[in-house]
């Protein structure tokens, strides 16, 4: 394999297991580290995505005043 495929390989991986932590997966790529079984690191990753989440909202939600 040459270093394009090597690269187009490595995102399709990546790909997959985003999908999977997201919920559109139900089996993980070949490879991955972590299973459903694992609760810590499932709440961990959820945990993140919703204080992400929390900072980030309102931030670019102003409010616009238009009167017609």
């Amino acid at each position: 394999m040459d270093n394009a495929e090597t690269n187009v390989t490595t995102l399709e991986w990546i790909k997959r297991a985003f999908e999977y932590m997201g919920g559109e997966r139900d089996e993980p790529p070949a490879g991955f580290p972590v299973s459903l079984a694992n609760w810590v690191f499932w709440a961990i990753w959820w945990g993140a995505l919703a204080f992400v989440i929390f900072v980030f909202s309102g931030q670019s939600s102003k409010f616009i005043y238009i009167d017609f």
